[in-house]
């Protein structure tokens, strides 16, 4: 059954190719070289789901960034 499986994961990803060639369109990265997809970096915490609401240390450390620098 996995045979069949993964053989037909192959055949579609090919008709997915080509259907991408014909329209001359460049083909979508693959998930896992999205960037939605992949870890930050290390020390980079950027926000990976905007959808969700952040949360209380992201919300202090935004008003640490937004805050002027201090003169002198």
């Amino acid at each position: 059954m996995r045979v069949a499986l993964r053989f037909l994961r192959g055949c579609y990803d090919a008709l997915a190719a080509a259907g991408w060639l014909w329209l001359g369109v460049p083909m979508p990265p693959p998930p896992e070289q999205r960037p939605a997809l992949r870890p930050p970096p290390h020390g980079h915490p950027e926000r990976l789901r905007p959808d969700l609401p952040p949360s209380d240390a992201e919300r202090a450390l935004w008003q640490q960034l937004l805050e002027p620098a201090p003169k002198g």
